[in-house]
């Protein structure tokens, strides 16, 4: 007699029916728990997180200062600890946190550290608010003078005026990196006060 006979036969049987359908419902309950606890370690065991991939090691970029309409420019190409950039007409390098010219360390009136590609990240980071454009890759972040001036570490008058209330805008378009972004301090300052970066060839220098 096999085993299907064997219970169909049990089930007829007063006696032994309550013991057989209990064990009908034990079989059940096991085999699901099987299935669910397989399905779970599969899962699990698919999954890979995904690799970072994206880290930005060399790239050209302009900076523009719009300073009240007067407006200074920066060129300059990044690659791995070397920066060399052209500003006002003037060609430096720098290594290790030390700015050359001709080979001689010089201090120069404009701090090229300002708008750099880290920093437009940090200050995405903490951010306040944001507006997506949906025609475009456009997002535009809010935050405070005073937690800008915070972050970047930057010489300001937010303890004799209060920096709460102003708002600082930052508007970037990206693809794959971050390529341009525009830094609107107009507020701040009382006039046009506006970074405009342009990030080009990133990663793609050797």
């Amino acid at each position: 007699m096999d085993f299907f006979s064997k219970v169909r036969d049990n089930l007829k049987d007063p006696k032994k029916k309550a013991l057989t359908q209990l064990g009908i419902y034990a079989i059940f309950f096991i085999f699901v728990f099987i299935v669910l606890n397989n399905s779970g370690n599969s899962s699990t065991m698919d999954y890979i997180p995904e690799e970072t991939t994206d880290i930005v090691s060399n790239y050209e970029y302009i900076y523009k200062i719009n300073n009240n309409d007067v407006i200074n420019q920066i060129t300059g190409t990044l690659k791995s600890d070397e920066d060399s950039f052209n500003y006002n007409s003037l060609n430096y390098i720098k290594k290790d946190s030390i700015i050359y010219f001709n080979n001689t360390p010089v201090t120069i009136d404009f701090d090229v550290d300002r708008y750099k590609y880290d920093k437009t990240e940090l200050l995405i980071e903490n951010s306040d608010s944001k507006t997506t454009y949906t025609d475009s890759s456009k997002i535009v972040y809010n935050m405070s003078a005073n937690e800008y001036f915070t972050l970047l570490n930057e010489v300001n008058n937010c303890s004799t005026m209060d920096c709460t209330i102003i708002n600082v805008s930052i508007a970037v378009e990206s693809d794959t990196y971050i390529n341009h972004v525009i830094i609107d301090l107009s507020n701040y300052y009382g006039y046009k006060y506006i970074v405009e970066i342009n990030y080009n060839n990133i990663n793609s220098i050797e």
